[in-house]
């Protein structure tokens, strides 16, 4: 019995094995067989996510071609296929804002002017700048721009002109009312290299005086348009800005303008609130030292066009005061709050 007994464990442990095969195949064709169903779902994935690409591909495709066919309309109208009217809207257009020159004030000693720190000298001056407007004044008084132009570009003036935080702050030397405020005849300073010399009411410019603004361009300045070197308004005042007849002047030094280049050198005729509003007298000055009058008439620094728009869009503003064909320029978008820029709030 025994014997019998010992003969049966090998059969068990065979069948055992053999049970735990069977069980181990079992599990892997199931395997294999949920791996098959899973396959046609993870192609759709792959055909939804490739349709998604060829789909922004295709609306690149379509934006490119937008692109194209605008840049073509583009190229059209800067290319040589121009009217007559458009070569000379081209010839005679104005700078949009008239190149207006930004002067940043430095720290001192942080920046050079033909390799020099502009305030250097200042620090052995020990002039206050009630004493320095005096200065100035004298020479307003003899109508010497010449002089005053020099001491403004000292680096004494340079200083008291760059420590002014805004254009509502300014130093003053003159009369003044029962106030304290400026009235009567008064110089004053502003920041970036601004003076005013005329009458005051209130505390404010009105009557007639001379605002000048000096441009100094530091060597690191690669942005400002180097041709200004002084914008000037004389004429009647009210409420702190030009209102009444008045001029603007540019100087202009053209050794530094780029070829092609046009400039307003004068504007002659009625302001308000620092725009031009009137019948206006033009002079430009161009980069080969030609120069041309102009007039024009405006209405709150808007100008009336002599004509329609080219498909520039550009208006004929002024007309040549010797040639009745001949037009000033200007782009629609750009005939607005046409005036004083650096003047106007």
């Amino acid at each position: 019995m025994r014997d019998k007994k010992k003969d049966l464990i090998p059969v068990a442990a065979i069948a055992v094995f053999l049970i735990i095969i069977i069980i181990l195949c079992a599990v892997r064709l199931s395997q294999r067989a949920h791996g098959k169903e899973d396959a046609p779902e993870t192609q759709e994935t792959l055909t939804q996510e490739t349709e998604s690409v060829e789909e922004t591909q295709g609306n690149g495709e379509e934006a490119r071609a937008e692109e194209t066919e605008s840049g073509t309309e583009t190229a059209e109208d800067g290319g040589p296929a121009e009217t007559a009217s458009e070569t000379e809207s081209a010839q005679n257009r104005l700078p949009s804002g008239k190149q207006k020159t930004e002067n940043s004030k430095p720290a001192s000693g942080a920046r050079t002017i033909s390799g020099n720190d502009p305030f250097a000298a200042a620090e052995g001056v020990n002039k206050t700048n009630e004493e320095m407007l005096m200065e100035m004044s004298s020479y307003w008084e003899q109508d010497n721009l010449e002089a005053v132009s020099d001491l403004a570009h000292l680096g004494w003036f340079m200083k008291m002109s760059a420590s002014i935080a805004d254009q509502n702050t300014f130093y003053y030397y003159g009369e003044r009312n029962a106030q304290g405020q400026p009235e009567g005849l008064g110089i004053a300073c502003y920041a970036d290299n601004e003076y005013y010399y005329g009458d005051w009411v209130n505390g404010r410019r009105e009557g007639v005086g001379r605002w000048l603004k000096f441009y100094m361009y530091y060597d690191d300045d690669a942005v400002s348009d180097r041709a200004y070197t002084l914008h000037m308004y004389i004429g009647e005042w009210a409420a702190d800005l030009p209102n009444g007849e008045g001029q603007e002047h540019y100087d202009l030094d053209m050794s530094q303008a780029a070829k092609h280049d046009r400039y307003i050198q004068n504007v002659i005729g009625t302001f308000k609130d620092g725009m031009y509003s009137g019948e206006m007298y033009l002079t430009t000055l161009d980069w080969d030292n030609r120069q041309e009058e102009w007039n024009g008439l405006a209405d709150e620094g808007v100008w009336s066009p002599f004509g329609a728009a080219t498909n520039r869009r550009e208006v004929p503003i002024c007309q040549d005061a010797a040639n009745d064909d001949n037009y000033l320029w200007l782009t629609v978008r750009d005939n607005k709050e046409q005036g004083i820029d650096e003047l106007m709030p």
